[in-house]
């Protein structure tokens, strides 16, 4: 399968919800009557590009910011504000970005090169999931419509980042930029929309309306979209089923509540891996962890079969690889590494000299299969004389506060990490610089498989994402426990909704239409 994005954070929660198509949309591309609301199980921890998590939260941010590219129904790069991109020379350490003349933010002022550099720059120094793989860049602009991106190490998927799932693309207006503190609660992008904040209410709902200075008028399909924060995913079900949303991302217990329901269609399709992220491997908080029979002991005590059977039914399947069939870099061989076995888990700890061990574990207790699956697996380690001490938190934010504090020797990314390229998959977890490796563990083995993959060519790639991933689950730096299903319930009236290619999320709601 040709690689594709997405580190997935789909951080935070289990549910969007796209709001009440009231009536039927024109279909020209003009703003008709047709409303859509997107919802999620909780509020942004920020609606600035360069902090927010990604995931189902791209659901806040793709209507109001428009990325220098996009991504085509066949997973290949499409213009955005770009309508020119591709490498300059050879190597893979320069891409080249040509602006589109019309392009501009919602204030009415022109998107320039220095515009975007601006932009990116700022990103860089953010906390958001993309970041890091935008740090290492340089830029510079031969004119007013030309950016070059530099990169000092060969990268064979620049252009990936960006699109609308790493958010680096994501230009930000020098309004917005002038004063910081207000990309927290407002938009300043040059989307096809604009949040309205006299609509808005704040971790209740969030209402875009038409950005007038769209450069393509007909890519505006509602007069309003909505994002409503609706915790509980029961109901969010009911209200789809009477009508008052039209979409909501499902979980296995009440995805099939609607069957038979003819005016709803559910989608799906394997995105994530769920599972715990050892982030402790320097043993700063818990010391067994330092050594990697202990991690390796911890892979051996649970049954991910039944584990994901229990939790996920027939919307998952075990996996111990921080990889998803079917992506880029996922593993025969790693899958093998660790079969249930719950004497050889008691061994390898009493060899570690750890036959008693707590790790104190942080999640997000939002999402109520995360939650079933770690008390699952709480259960299962337990018996082995591994205790987790379980922290959860009620929303993404408090996810992150906890998560930061490195009070934590684990965590767990709700609803769990998405597929794509392996190349950028695994920076957010295993480099030293990643988003999620706050205690900026290094590992040379990781490093030096990493390297191999950041070299390697498209006859080489393939083997080189394995690899990688043979590395990082040999030394047992996470404990992944099931590939899980992204579900979409969405009413039939909306068009266009579906998950793109090689991808582990839908495609930009901005690019739904209403019948």
């Amino acid at each position: 399968m040709k690689r594709r994005i997405l580190l997935q954070a789909s951080i935070g929660a289990a549910a969007a919800l796209a709001l009440a198509a009231c009536s039927a949309g024109n279909g020209n591309g003009s703003a008709g009557p047709a409303t859509m609301t997107i919802a999620l199980n909780s509020a942004p921890n920020s609606l600035d590009p360069a902090q927010v998590a990604v995931g189902p939260f791209l659901n806040y941010m793709d209507p109001a910011y428009a990325s220098l590219l996009t991504r085509k129904d066949d997973g290949t790069l499409g213009p955005g504000l770009a309508d020119q991109w591709g490498y300059v020379g050879s190597g893979n350490t320069k891409f080249q970005l040509k602006l589109r003349k019309d392009a501009k933010f919602a204030d009415g002022t022109p998107v320039t090169a220095t515009d975007v550099v601006n932009s990116i720059k700022y990103f860089q120094k953010g906390s958001g999931p993309g970041g890091s793989y935008v740090r290492p860049l340089t830029f510079s602009t031969p004119d007013s419509s030309t950016v070059v991106v530099s990169s000092p190490t060969p990268n064979p998927d620049m252009g990936a980042l960006f699109t609308p799932a790493f958010m680096s693309g994501a230009i930000v207006s020098p309004a917005g930029l002038k004063d910081p503190k207000k990309l927290a609660t407002a938009t300043f992008g040059a989307g096809p929309y604009v949040l309205s904040a006299q609509q808005t209410v704040s971790n209740d709902h969030y209402v875009y309306v038409p950005n007038k200075h769209f450069y393509d008028q007909s890519a505006i399909h509602f007069k309003k979209i909505t994002i409503r924060v609706m915790p509980n995913v029961n109901s969010q079900a009911q209200a789809l089923k009477s009508g008052q949303i039209d979409l909501m991302y499902g979980t296995p217990d009440v995805a099939p509540t609607i069957a038979g329901n003819k005016s709803l269609t559910m989608i799906k399709s394997p995105t994530t891996w769920a599972g715990l992220f050892l982030v402790d491997r320097d043993g700063t908080v818990v010391k067994g962890l330092s050594d990697v029979r202990v991690r390796q002991a911890l892979n051996f005590a649970i049954d991910r079969a039944a584990i994901t059977k229990a939790v996920y039914g027939d919307f998952g399947a075990p996996v111990s690889q921080p990889a998803m069939p079917g992506y880029d870099g996922y593993s025969p061989e790693a899958e093998k590494m660790y079969p249930y076995d719950p004497a050889k888990a008691k061994e390898l700890l009493k060899a570690a000299g750890y036959e008693k061990l707590t790790i104190p574990v942080n999640y997000g207790s939002f999402d109520p299969s995360t939650t079933k699956m770690l008390q699952a697996v709480q259960d299962q380690l337990a018996k082995v004389g591994v205790t987790l001490k379980l922290k959860g938190a009620a929303n993404f934010g408090g996810w992150i506060n906890d998560f930061l504090s490195k009070k934590y020797a684990a965590t767990v990314l709700s609803p769990g990490q998405g597929g794509g390229e392996n190349f950028y998959a695994q920076q957010a977890g295993f480099i030293k610089t990643g988003i999620m490796n706050v205690f900026a563990v290094d590992d040379e083995d990781v490093d030096a498989a990493f390297d191999r993959l950041a070299k390697s060519d498209p006859r080489t790639s393939g083997a080189a994402a394995k690899d990688l991933t043979d590395v990082i689950v040999r030394k047992a730096l996470a404990l992944p426990v099931s590939a899980t299903d992204t579900i979409a319930m969405y009413n039939n009236k909306l068009r266009g909704v579906k998950f793109g290619v090689g991808t582990a999320q839908l495609t930009p709601n901005v690019t739904w239409t209403s019948r």
